[in-house]
């Protein structure tokens, strides 16, 4: 528990890592409805996907420096010595940036889905959704800047922005699938499964990548 919250005050005091992403979300989904005035009454047909690309963008900027201090004052190095348990480590991080920008883009992600459709189940649904896949785009994006660490965090993002293609593509056909009444188990199932694996390997594939940097 020490560990957890030693990275929540760590984290706490870099405003910009947490709080900008955030602000970002926040006024990329309020903007939406204030530049499509042709849907006004029909606000709900483009706004899953730039839900879903909302967040992306958000988990994005959040990791654009989770390592970089660590690496330049050196802390990277001190925990690989003394610790064996350094994927560990690698994990307990994203968790806490999970909880302080992932879990609430979720909750709002549901406070606009109910402001724009008035559809409690389907907005409970998305909450559901926004919480997998923060935490799935988060775990890419940590991997992509722990593969630039010292080249530049746009080089990272490009990277990984591919691989987050395909859950994008299952997000928008789980919200259709919920709105037209076909079964959504199959694609909700394909995201967890998409989680766990990412959630298992990961952390031991961004700690092999930093220790090569240190190399």
């Amino acid at each position: 528990m020490r560990t957890y919250y030693l990275e929540y005050l760590k984290l706490k005091k870099k405003l910009r890592s947490w709080l900008g992403p955030i602000i970002v979300f926040i006024l990329i989904m309020v903007a939406y409805p204030l530049t499509v005035e042709f849907l006004e009454k029909d606000l709900e047909k483009g706004f899953y996907s730039l839900l879903w690309i909302s967040i992306l963008l958000s988990m994005m900027f959040s990791t654009e420096d989770i390592f970089l201090e660590d690496f330049n004052d050196g802390t990277l190095e001190q925990i690989i010595i003394s610790t064996s348990s350094f994927p560990f480590m690698i994990a307990k991080k994203i968790f806490i940036y999970w909880i302080m920008i992932g879990l609430p883009i979720s909750l709002l992600s549901f406070l606009f889905s109910l402001g724009i459709t008035k559809d409690i189940n389907l907005s409970l649904f998305v909450i559901f959704l926004a919480m997998i896949s923060s935490y799935i785009f988060l775990n890419l994006f940590v991997f992509g800047s722990a593969l630039s660490l010292n080249k530049g965090s746009v080089l990272g993002a490009l990277i990984t922005m591919p691989l987050a293609l395909p859950v994008l593509i299952v997000l928008g056909k789980s919200i259709i699938a919920l709105q037209f009444g076909i079964n959504y188990l199959e694609l909700l199932l394909l995201l967890l499964g998409c989680l766990s694996i990412i959630i298992s390997t990961v952390p031991f594939i961004v700690s092999y990548v930093i220790k090569a940097h240190l190399e």
